[in-house]
């Protein structure tokens, strides 16, 4: 009796300690602040942003400052001889050149960075939401293992007591030694089964709080999801999704971007007009002499014009980019198709999970009142031991498979939202 007693003792407090109680929003709010690989997105967004300039684009003029110091030797041959002659030069100067024209090349590469930006900005949301779908299924598992513990727990306690009644029986005569011996069989593997749900929990816990990015062995009491499930209209998800889902955007960012290249290609076949100019001094002395008092002012203005009149890979080029567009065209119509269908699926299994939740919902209920049935019965001694076993198995069965079809509504939920682009603002808001 003791053993039975300290056993039960042991398996009920190890989660009895006092831990702080998390909820899916305080988790995912986590998620985004300590996930390594947000953080590397978010990085290579800033990269590209900060790449999007008008000097990268060729924008902005050009502006040099130079300066010169050269020394002349030589020897001149002259009527009388060899004359040997010294001098050096000194030059200081500014020079500007600024691109007046050039196909409108500049501006389609400013406007192709920026789009690149925009892109990088999606990548690292679409990467986000991954992340935070990610977390949510793991926190979801995190909750399932604890409720299979707290039943794995219940069913231990009814063994227990289950046991102990066998054993008083068997000692005023009341019942046979067989009785006592299925009591301990059951209560036996009902501590095996509470050892493995704490195992299951703690690795469970461990992986979210690896995707986190938190220490593996920080402890938290999850807060389980508790929110009414909402209804949606699949016309109206898919215009939702066709503005905010994150991939569909990045399709069509690509598409822009194809046109983009296209028209710096088309401007690469027209005329350039540059300006330059420059502003400088020069001094040329008689001999090694490196000062600079009396130097003479140079000042030069040009404008030019040049036009490539033929190269023959142009028009390959202009054919290749028209080849493109047309494939960027049809991967983003293969996109919205692959939208709506990924919407319709997702809507589908949702509706089902709701079905399968209202059914499992009356299974429990169903399996509650056999087993509450079936536990009078067998204290009355109208029921074997084997009929009330296999009750509680139903029973525990049943509970078991309830929390998974409610627990699977919910992320067939969270799916709609990350396709319609509503994840992070829904979930952090549970």
């Amino acid at each position: 009796m003791k053993r039975i007693i300290i056993l039960t003792l042991l398996t009920s407090t190890v989660w009895s300690q006092s831990v702080p109680e998390l909820g899916l929003n305080e988790i995912l709010e986590a998620t985004r602040k300590k996930n390594l690989t947000i953080k590397q997105a978010q990085i290579s967004a800033e990269v590209a942003a900060n790449s999007a300039t008008l000097a990268n684009a060729g924008l902005l003029p050009r502006l040099d400052l130079g300066s010169s110091s050269t020394i002349l030797k030589g020897t001149t041959q002259t009527v009388g001889g060899e004359v040997d002659s010294e001098n050096t030069s000194i030059s200081a100067g500014l020079n500007a050149s600024y691109t007046l024209f050039n196909g409108m090349q500049g501006l389609t590469t400013y406007q192709l960075l920026s789009t690149q930006t925009e892109a990088s900005e999606l990548q690292s949301g679409m990467i986000e939401e991954n992340m935070l779908l990610s977390t949510a299924n793991l926190y979801v598992n995190v909750l399932i293992r604890h409720d299979q513990l707290q039943i794995a727990q219940e069913q231990l306690d009814i063994s227990r007591q289950r046991l102990v009644q066998a054993l008083e029986q068997t000692e005023r005569g009341m019942a046979s030694s067989l009785s006592a011996l299925a009591a301990r069989v059951d209560f036996d593997t009902d501590s095996v089964a509470v050892i493995e749900a704490e195992y299951t929990l703690l690795e469970a816990r461990r992986s979210l709080n690896l995707l986190v990015g938190w220490g593996l062995d920080q402890s938290y009491q999850p807060k389980p999801l508790n929110y009414h499930l909402g209804h949606y209209d699949l016309s109206a998800l898919i215009t939702e999704a066709k503005k905010s889902n994150k991939s569909h955007s990045l399709t069509l960012n690509q598409e822009k971007q194809t046109d983009l290249n296209m028209r710096r290609t088309l401007g690469s076949v027209l005329p350039r007009v540059s300006l330059s100019g420059s502003y400088g001094l020069l001094q040329t002395n008689a001999d090694t002499d490196f000062s600079f008092d009396n130097p003479d002012l140079n000042t030069t203005a040009k404008i030019s014009l040049s036009w490539n009149l033929f190269d023959g890979m142009k028009s390959k080029s202009i054919r290749s980019g028209r080849l493109l567009q047309k494939n960027s065209e049809w991967n983003t119509l293969d996109s919205k198709r692959e939208l709506e269908k990924s919407l319709s699926s997702g809507l589908a299994y949702y509706e089902k999970s709701q079905q399968l939740l209202a059914l499992k919902a009356n299974s429990l209920a169903s399996a509650q009142l056999n087993f509450d049935q079936t536990q009078e019965y067998f204290r009355l001694g109208q029921v074997s031991s084997t009929q009330y076993r296999a009750a509680q198995l139903n029973w525990s069965r049943a509970k078991s498979s309830q929390i998974q079809a409610r627990y699977s509504a919910y992320l067939a939920e969270m799916s709609l939202w990350q396709l319609t682009g509503q994840l992070k603002e829904k979930a952090l808001s549970i």
